[in-house]
């Protein structure tokens, strides 16, 4: 089995550029979903914050793989140019360690 990493992504918007910032997001997210390493995300939005958005993903690569590789993408480049101006606070990833999986 090829290695795969998970992880969570936390993006706190500022409150007038939620709409720009989800709608630049779902744009990346579509175009990421093509890629050969991808597996899965799931976006959320935060109940106690709604202007926050939150992704749980997993690929099929190491993290450095895809922090070389992916992160790096065209698709990304407009998105990544205006992040920080959506933003109120620092975008965090948070890598996970797999401890034992569920399914049906």
């Amino acid at each position: 089995m090829s290695e795969t990493i998970s992880f969570i992504v936390r993006l706190p918007g500022k409150p007038e550029a939620r709409d720009e910032l989800y709608s630049s997001l779902v744009k990346v997210l579509d175009a990421m979903s093509h890629e050969p390493d991808f597996v899965n995300t799931y976006l959320h939005r935060s109940t106690e914050d709604p202007d926050t958005l939150v992704l749980y993903e997993t690929w099929a690569c190491s993290a450095q793989y895809f922090v070389d590789y992916h992160l790096k993408k065209d698709y990304r480049v407009d998105y990544e140019g205006k992040l920080q101006s959506l933003l109120k606070a620092e975008r965090t990833i948070e890598w996970l360690e797999p401890v034992k999986a569920y399914g049906r």
